[in-house]
This record gives structure tokens, C-alpha cells and sequence, in this order.
């Protein structure tokens, strides 16, 4: 869910290779990126910090709060609108006990990763394997540290400095920015793409209806590729 994923223009270079993009191993020059959720906090310093290289920008429901003035601790007001404290749904109260209670999350995820083919055997076996392989393997997978630090990171290291990276993507960052929400996401409300968009003016916003933030992916993959492909072919015109 809260990953981001690099679309190389460059033939032969995968995926898996983004670590290596920017210390000149493969040489690339330009590339699209795609980012959801979190995702999109890593992709807007990526695009800040590689203005000229960054041919699109495609964000799916962007968790964009903006700082009252006078609010002095910045990180501190975002974590608190991305993680409220909620029970429901799952994923949000998920989301508040990792933010929030270090020592429980971190106990829980060492006991889920160290028994990790367990749970993920006992998963597919009571939904009948019709949750999609992949989630359930890359969620068992987290270790208890990866798990505590990726939110803290994301959030406390770079979450407050949103503001100052919108800016930049608007007056410097000269490319296409997309920005795709679902109509029912009840983690990351659709005011934050409106937010967004209501700082970088050019952005465009595609609100998809009966979506939530997982299934504004998972429930059209096939629609959200052709819309990619859509965005690469105008960018690289």
C-alpha cells in the first residue's frame, strides 16, 4: 500500500533497479513516477530532488493535510490526521498502533513476521486464496523495525515538509502531475487530492467513484494501465 513504484523509460532497466537509478549505474536521464498512498510523500522528494529528470507524476490518494500557520510541530499535525487513533476501518486502526504505540506494533509484527508462512498460509486458506498472493506475502514480510520506521520515517522525516516540496513540483518541477482518488476512501479523505491540486493549480484530479484506497488499484488494474499509458504517451509527446 505504501509503495512507489518507478516506471523507467529506458529499456532494460527494471523495477527493482530504482536504487541504484540516480548514482549513475544505469544512466538514466528521465522517468515516470507512480506512487500510492505514503507512497506519494517519497515521490514528491524524489521529483524535488530530480526536477529535470521526472517526465510524470502520477499520485494515488495522496495524503496531503495542510499545516495551519502556527501549528509549530509540522510532523507531529500530519502523523496525527494520517494515523487519528481510529478503530475502524481495520487498516486505519492498524495505522494508529503502529504510529502510536511503538512497543505493541512492533510486538505484533515480530510475532506475525517470525511465523510469517504460517499466517500467510492460514490467510489463504480461510479466504479460499481470493485475496490477491502478493499483498499477503508482502505484508507478512515487514519486519517489526521496517514496519515501525517506515511510518515514522515517511511521516516524521518528510511528511511536514510536503508544503515545501508542493511548492517546488509547481514553480520548478515542470511535469504532467495526475492525481487519482477513490470516491469511498475512508482512510485518506478526497479533500486531500483537492488540496493538492488547490497548490500545484495544473494538477489534474480523477475522483473514481465506488473505489477506496485499496481497490482504486486493485479493483482496476487493467483501466488504471491503459491510464497510465495514456499519461506516458502525452508526457514523452
Amino acid at each position: 500500500m505504501w509503495c512507489m513504484q518507478l516506471a523507467f523509460n529506458t529499456r532494460g532497466c527494471s523495477q527493482n533497479d530504482g536504487i541504484l537509478i540516480f548514482n549513475g549505474h544505469h544512466k538514466v536521464k528521465s522517468f515516470h513516477i507512480v506512487a500510492h498512498s505514503l507512497g506519494c510523500i517519497l515521490a514528491l522528494a524524489l521529483a524535488v530532488k530530480h526536477p529535470g529528470s521526472v517526465k510524470s507524476l502520477t499520485l494515488l490518494a495522496p495524503p496531503y493535510y495542510p499545516v495551519p500557520k502556527g501549528e509549530e510541530e509540522s510532523s507531529q499535525y500530519v502523523m496525527r490526521k494520517v494515523a487519528p487513533r481510529r478503530v475502524w476501518p481495520p487498516i486505519a486502526l492498524g495505522a494508529s498502533i503502529a504510529c502510536w504505540y511503538e512497543h505493541i506494533s512492533r510486538t505484533v509484527c515480530l510475532l506475525i513476521c517470525k511465523n510469517h508462512r504460517f499466517w500467510e498460509f492460514l490467510t489463504k486458506l480461510i479466504t479460499r486464496n481470493r485475496i490477491e498472493s502478493f499483498l499477503v506475502e508482502g505484508f507478512f514480510a515487514h519486519t517489526h523495525n521496517a514496519a515501525w520506521h517506515t511510518l515514522h520515517n515517511v511521516i516524521c522525516g518528510t511528511g511536514g515538509k510536503m508544503e515545501r516540496y508542493l511548492d517546488i513540483i509547481r514553480e520548478t518541477v515542470k511535469c504532467e502531475v495526475n492525481i487519482f482518488h477513490g470516491g469511498d476512501d475512508d482512510v485518506v479523505p478526497v479533500e486531500c487530492s483537492y488540496n493538492l491540486k488547490a497548490r500545484v493549480p495544473r494538477a489534474r484530479v480523477n475522483v473514481v467513484q465506488n473505489k477506496d484506497h485499496i481497490t482504486i488499484v486493485m479493483g482496476r488494474r487493467k483501466a488504471f494501465a491503459r491510464e497510465l499509458e495514456g499519461i506516458w504517451r502525452n508526457s514523452n509527446a
